[in-house]
Order: C-alpha cells, then sequence, then structure tokens
C-alpha cells in the first residue's frame, strides 16, 4: 500500500471512531453538538428624565451655611429678596469671617447678570452694609443688573444715628482698627468673588469698585495699596487725605463751638451774597453756582464791623472772620507730614454747603459734624483716651501717633504707577461746594499724581472731575447726577476715557426729569458759560481752562 492510500485509511478511521455513540437511534452516529449561543443582552431600562434645571432664585437657600475662603468664611444667611425699583430681584448673601467681625453682603440679581462686579464702599465710621439705592451710588448698578459686594467695615454698629456711633470706639480694637482703615475690602473681594462663581456657575469677568466720603477714602486705599484687586476704581468724594481732614475738621469745630465765632443764618447769607456776588460771574453766568472756585479769592474783611465788635446782622465781627479763614485756609503739622488744603467759598447758608458739616446744628445737639467725627479720631483713633478735651488737642504734639495711625489710613500716595501698570483706572469725582471733603485737597492731591507719573501716563490711569455747585457726595445748588460707573467700564472696556465720552452732569426733579444739565469737565478745566442760549442747558456751556 502506498503513502497515499495509508493517508486515507487513517483519516477515515478516525473519523468513524470520531463519530461512533454505541447505540444510537441514527445507528449509532450521534450529531455533532456546537456551543450553544449566548443570550442577546437585555436592552438597558429607559433613562429617567434630567431633574428640572435649578433657577437661581431657587438655588439662592442652598447657599447659607457654605464654607468660603477654605473655611476662614461662613455664609450665614442666603435669601432672595423680591423685586423694588429699582433693585431687581436679588439673591442676598451675608457672610462672616471666622475669629472677626469683618462681615459682607453680596447681592446677586437672579436674572438678567451682566456678568461683573460692583463692590460698593460704606461711608462715616461704617458700622453697617452700604446700599446702592443711596444716591450716591451710579444708576447702572441696577439698570446693567450688576452683582454687588459690600463690608460692614470690619465692626457692626446697628445705631448709626445714635450720637455714640461718633465716637469711634472700634478702633481701640487693633483688629477692627486694621480693617476699617484699609484691609475690609480687599479681604471680603475674593470670598465675594468665590460665592458669585457658586451661585452663577463662573467668576466676574470685570471687577469695578465705587464709593463715596469713607467709601471714596477706601477707593484710594484700593488705587494706592491693592491695584491688583479691581480693574476700575470710582472714588467720588475721596477722604484719601483722612489725617489732614480730621486735623482740619478738629481746627473748625474748636473755632465754630464758641458762639461768638460762629455766623448766625442771617450772617451765613450775608457771606454767602457778598461771595456770589464777586464770584459768580466767573464763569459768565450769574446763575447762583460758582463753577471756577479756585479763582475766587473772597476777602471777609470786607465784611468786617466797624471796630471789629458784633454789630448785628449787617456785618462779621474779628470772631467771625477769624472763623472764615479758618475754614478756607490751608493747615500743616510743624513737620510738614500732614496737611489740608482748606475749604472753597460758596454755598455758605446752604445746608449742601458749609450748613452740612461746619456750622453747629440742632439734630446733633448743637454740634457740628465736623467736631463729632473729629472728636471720635482724637479720643479713640490718636490719644485713646475717651475723655480727653479735644478744644486742646495740638496735632504736633502727637505726631508719633498720628504716623502710626496715618501709616494704616493714610490714601494720598500719588504714585499710582502699579495702578498703571497693571492697566487699571481711576475716576475722582468731588463737589467744589464739599464741607467733608475738599475739592482743594483733591485737586491738590490729583497735581500731584501727574507730577509723580507725568501727563502721559497719569492720564491713562487717572481723571478728576469737580461738580460746581454740589455740595457731599451729591446735592446742592449745582447738578450732581452722572453714572460714573458706566463711564468707568466704558473707559476699561472700550478705551474711551471719561473726558471723551460728552457726560454732562444733571440735576433731576422727583419725577426724574432733567432740570439743569453742564457738560463734565476734567480737572483743571470748568464749564463756562458761551455767552448765549439756555444756562440750564449743557449745551450752552464749554469745558475751559
Amino acid at each position: 500500500m502506498n503513502n497515499a492510500k495509508r493517508t486515507l485509511v487513517s483519516i477515515a478511521v478516525v473519523m468513524f471512531a470520531a463519530g461512533c455513540g454505541g447505540g444510537g437511534a441514527n445507528g449509532g452516529f450521534s450529531p455533532v453538538l456546537l456551543p450553544a449561543a449566548p443570550p442577546a443582552p437585555a436592552s438597558p431600562p429607559p433613562a429617567a428624565p434630567p431633574p428640572p434645571a435649578m433657577s437661581l432664585a431657587e438655588k439662592c437657600p442652598t447657599l447659607k451655611g457654605q464654607a468660603l475662603a477654605a473655611g476662614a468664611v461662613a455664609v450665614d444667611d442666603a435669601k432672595v429678596v423680591a423685586a423694588s425699583a429699582p433693585q431687581p430681584e436679588y439673591c442676598v448673601v451675608t457672610a462672616s469671617f471666622k475669629g472677626s467681625t469683618l462681615r459682607f453682603e453680596a447681592r446677586l440679581p437672579t436674572s438678567g447678570w451682566n456678568g461683573k462686579l460692583a463692590f460698593i464702599g460704606g461711608g462715616g465710621f461704617d458700622g453697617q452694609m452700604p446700599t446702592a439705592t443711596a444716591a450716591q451710588f451710579s444708576e447702572s448698578i441696577f439698570t446693567e443688573r450688576y452683582a454687588t459686594v459690600g463690608t460692614n467695615g470690619g465692626y457692626d454698629y446697628p445705631g448709626a444715628t445714635d450720637l455714640n456711633y461718633f465716637k469711634g470706639e472700634f478702633a481701640l480694637d487693633p483688629v477692627k482698627l486694621l480693617d476699617f482703615t484699609q484691609q475690609s475690602e480687599h479681604r471680603a473681594l475674593p470670598p465675594g468673588k468665590e460665592v458669585i462663581a457658586q451661585f452663577f456657575g463662573t467668576a466676574p469677568t470685570r471687577s469695578y469698585f465705587e464709593g463715596c466720603s469713607m467709601g471714596g477714602h477706601d477707593a484710594m486705599m484700593q488705587a494706592q495699596r491693592f491695584p491688583e484687586d479691581f480693574d476700575g476704581i470710582v472714588a467720588r468724594a475721596p477722604a484719601g487725605n483722612i489725617m489732614g481732614l480730621f486735623m482740619q475738621f478738629n481746627r473748625i469745630a474748636k473755632q465754630v463751638r464758641v458762639p461768638a465765632n460762629t455766623l448766625n443764618p442771617a450772617k451765613q447769607s450775608l457771606l454767602a451774597d457778598a461771595v456770589l456776588a464777586q464770584c459768580d460771574g466767573l464763569d459768565g453766568a450769574a446763575d447762583g453756582i460758582i463753577s471756577k472756585p479756585a479763582a475766587c479769592t473772597f476777602d471777609a474783611t470786607a465784611l468786617r464791623c466797624a471796630g471789629g465788635a458784633d454789630a448785628g446782622d449787617s456785618c462779621l465781627s474779628d470772631a467771625q472772620i477769624a472763623t472764615v479763614n479758618t475754614i478756607t485756609s490751608p493747615i500743616a503739622t510743624s513737620d510738614g507730614a500732614w496737611s489740608h488744603a482748606g475749604y472753597n467759598f460758596g454755598a455758605e447758608n446752604s445746608p449742601k454747603g458749609w450748613g452740612e458739616y461746619i456750622w453747629p446744628q440742632a439734630a446733633f445737639g448743637g454740634a457740628p459734624v465736623q467736631g463729632l467725627f473729629s472728636d471720635g479720631f482724637v479720643r479713640s483713633f490718636i490719644t485713646r483716651d475717651p475723655a480727653f478735651d479735644t478744644s486742646t488737642w495740638n496735632p504736633d504734639q502727637w505726631l508719633s501717633r498720628m504716623g502710626v495711625i496715618g501709616g494704616m489710613f493714610s490714601a494720598a500716595d500719588p504714585d499710582l504707577g502699579r495702578l498703571h501698570a497693571r492697566g487699571a483706572k481711576l475716576i475722582m469725582w468731588n463737589g467744589t461746594n464739599d464741607t467733608s471733603v475738599s475739592a482743594r485737597d483733591n485737586a491738590r492731591y490729583y497735581e500731584q499724581v501727574v507730577g509723580t507719573l507725568g501727563a502721559q501716563k497719569a492720564d491713562e490711569t487717572v481723571e478728576l472731575f469737580l461738580a460746581p455747585g454740589v455740595g457731599h457726595c451729591y446735592g446742592g445748588a449745582g447738578p450732581n447726577k452722572v453714572d460714573l460707573l458706566k463711564a468707568m467700564s466704558t473707559w476699561v472696556e472700550q478705551g474711551v476715557p471719561a473726558s471723551a465720552q460728552k457726560l454732562v452732569h444733571r440735576k433731576v426733579d422727583g419725577a426724574g426729569a432733567t432740570t439743569m444739565a453742564r457738560p463734565m469737565c476734567k480737572y483743571p478745566a470748568y464749564p463756562r458759560y458761551k455767552g448765549a442760549g439756555d444756562v440750564n442747558d449743557a449745551a450752552s456751556f464749554d469745558c475751559v481752562s
């Protein structure tokens, strides 16, 4: 048998053996059984419908109890507050720092958020949360739906209308003192942004600051010491020169607290009329507003009573002339470290002029507001003696302590180089008849900034606007309303400085209609009447230097 045949026989034998089943029904052969196919996988159950998206209003209360700043800050409460013109519906979040009395409040619109933050500053000795509905704040906070954050300044004082408020006793606590003088906004900004991001799902794209008076001081503090915090800063009536301000407050208060030195209402009007007669027309229009106060060099001796003694309401005594000179003249410490430029003439008989802070007020027990604030400053910040007789205070005898407090509290450094390097912007604004924060003082500061940075860098960084006839933060004979937050956002986001936006100051009536307008002029320019046209129309004026 050849090899091929042997191979075929072998294959047949193997196949026969494999098929032999030993007596199967098919003649001993059994079919080859293949493994069963696995069952088809069961279809997954239909997915449950997603829960309906939570609205921001529903999300608001879930923020309560949240920890911020790696546990250093706790959200104490979060609740929806219904819309109330001009405010939209807000989620109002209050939060507190552990181991501190510093608190902040965030107001987060539940719809239409513009993606930006407006941090708002307080006023006076703080102690309460600021409210953006106050007259000094910009309308666009509401119309453009900013998220806002504000602090209590480092401590709580619920009775801000109580005369004890002016004592400033919080300053005896070093932690509260540091928060109040410089740290409160800087510390609250990061957790404020954090709660905004938790609520909206994204952090603000731009961060701005707006404040007036002490809030304006805080704006200057941010610009000088914390320039990385904000893209743009609006400083209305900024009390940056806070040390000089309290010195001048004390100096004037000592003068007017002596009854023979002060001016009664008739003498106030005598002075006001004489000042207007000399200075009102310097801007080309006799309209009761001194638009060029730097040129108003009034000499009160023109009203002197014969012999210098008080001879009635038709003249001023030598003591009363000395009071006028004290109000309008500069002051400085012997070492030159602290100074104040004095106040402008104008609105001597107005409750939004000299009547606001200088003249004694029955509502405050016959004390001038300048005196109340300076008493608290001298006793709680400087001497740390609640019984100290402030009529005897001489800053030159307290230069060491003035240096300590000034190192914390002063916001008058003209070197804005870091703010310029970051590309952030500062708008300063002041009423010319402000008798809390002197427009002269802020004009002097602005000139120092220009001298420090040079004109080009200064123009790229800061602009100052004075509002003729306007008192502290708002009000007075002149128009005062202007949306500086809108002006700032336009400068930052579109590169157009406020001075190039053709802005106007407006005075409005109770219905919101404009009754007077003036162009908003970049210092040192002022609005000058063209000689024709309605004196209540901004188009009748040019900004001239």
